[in-house]
């Protein structure tokens, strides 16, 4: 690892540094803006959610318009001017305590942050082509969670009382990053020519029926998926005596995926078909997010934490890889960025959803829990019937079979359709950590 940093692009090393910082300065944020909410300025949750679904929505929107400008005036500009934007939310945060001017902010912290983050993408994808896409793009997930476990311990021994002091921070470091892009960066997109998409491209995105299908059950996958950063920070209210604390347990929660997301990549989501992974790991994220009624400390809150990161590190990777496996060439970086929009508006639905649960669970204590447990089996249960429908099979088999397919992405064995577990002419189904036989 460290001989592959040595030997990486400068360029490339600017953009980690600034995943790092930027995961740095919104997982200060992101943990105590419930608590924010709902303790200091006294909001109801079904408002909280509501105000979480903002940043979710006009960060996608800022994920559109920043594609838009990248290809046009360069990726340095958009990724800084993208990070000052953000600052200026975040810092808003930490002045304003009265509805109107929050909702503002938080709109404009999400709409920097939509501009910066995908730009900074595609800048990695960009460059990475050049040599190793997978180190390059494993180095971004170890980086994010480096910021997000460091932001963590940050909260947890710097805020006492209020959390303003945080908002300004992540809001300095949002400054930081805009600077080092500006000077450090190259200028337009550097070596590579910034590409345009061609008339008619989105045409053929959605004439792609099993993208279209997939996109459409992620969105409920995203509900799902975002209903920890609303629901453990307001069980942490009722359960610790510092609830600004919990952002400790996103430390731990990154700890466990950058120690376990390897192994768990390499010994189980690389030996299975994609969408038994995925309905594996939302059985783990509705259960996770569950577990949270029976959670009365600080261990309780850890345990259910690592329950839902577990089911994280299934679906995050399968979903990416899955996505580029029904993306047409030359269009990848379109259906991506279609993708994430369908995250978005995932998780803006689930966030205004989770927020009118929770405030049932005012009145029946254990409903909004049951109700996110009984959904992680029903949405898993509705991703592994795709596996049946023969468009989605074929199309992620013509993947697994192409010869430029991604080096460690989950793939479809081009065995029998019929009888998947039937050996034919010498083909076997992997099984969990044990070395398939070359045959």
């Amino acid at each position: 690892m460290i001989q592959n940093l040595k030997t990486m692009d400068r360029t490339m090393l600017v953009l980690l540094i600034g995943v790092l910082l930027t995961h740095l300065g919104t997982y200060m944020v992101i943990p105590i803006l419930p608590i924010m909410f709902s303790e200091t300025i006294g909001l109801s949750l079904g408002t909280v959610g509501m105000l979480l679904a903002t940043y979710s929505i006009s960060f996608q929107f800022g994920s559109m318009f920043g594609g838009f400008l990248a290809d046009r005036i360069g990726r340095r500009i958009v990724i800084g001017g993208g990070a000052l934007i953000g600052a200026v939310g975040f810092a808003g945060l930490g002045i304003f305590t009265i509805f109107i001017p929050v909702l503002l902010t938080i709109a404009i912290a999400g709409f920097g942050n939509g501009l910066n983050a995908p730009s900074t993408k595609a800048a990695i994808a960009a460059i990475a082509s050049k040599v190793n896409q997978t180190t390059a793009f494993s180095f971004r997930g170890i980086a994010a969670n480096i910021g997000t476990a460091i932001a963590g311990l940050i909260v947890f021994f710097l805020v006492a009382g209020s959390p303003t002091i945080i908002f300004w921070i992540a809001g300095f470091i949002y400054i930081g990053v805009a600077l080092k892009s500006w000077f450090l960066l190259p200028k337009e997109c550097g070596d590579a020519s910034c590409p345009e998409i061609p008339k008619g491209a989105y045409k053929e995105v959605f004439k792609n029926k099993p993208f279209v299908v997939f996109g459409l059950i992620s969105i409920l996958i995203w509900a799902l998926y975002a209903q920890l950063a609303l629901a453990l920070p307001i069980r942490a209210t009722d359960v610790l005596a510092e609830p600004s604390n919990v952002a400790l347990i996103w430390t731990i929660n990154s700890g466990m995926v950058i120690l376990l997301q390897n192994l768990i990549t390499k010994q189980v989501i690389s030996r299975i078909h994609p969408f038994v992974a995925l309905s594996i790991g939302l059985i783990f994220i509705g259960g996770g997010v569950g577990t949270l009624f029976w959670a009365s400390s600080f261990l309780g809150l850890i345990v259910s934490g690592a329950i839902f990161v577990l089911g994280e590190m299934l679906i995050l990777p399968t979903i990416d890889s899955t996505i580029s496996q029904l993306s047409k060439a030359g269009l990848i970086g379109l259906f991506f960025g279609l993708a994430n929009v369908l995250s978005g508006l995932g998780e803006a639905t689930g966030n205004l959803i989770g927020g009118r649960l929770l405030e049932l669970g005012t009145e029946l204590s254990y409903l909004p829990w049951l109700i996110y447990a009984i959904s992680g089996v029903a949405i898993g249960l509705i991703v592994l019937v795709l596996i049946k429908w023969k468009p989605m099979q074929q199309s992620l088999k013509q993947a697994a079979q192409q010869k430029n397919k991604p080096e460690k992405a989950p793939r479809v064995n081009p065995g029998p359709s019929n009888n998947l577990s039937h050996p034919f002419n010498s083909w076997e189904e992997e099984v969990f950590f044990r070395k398939k036989q070359r045959t």
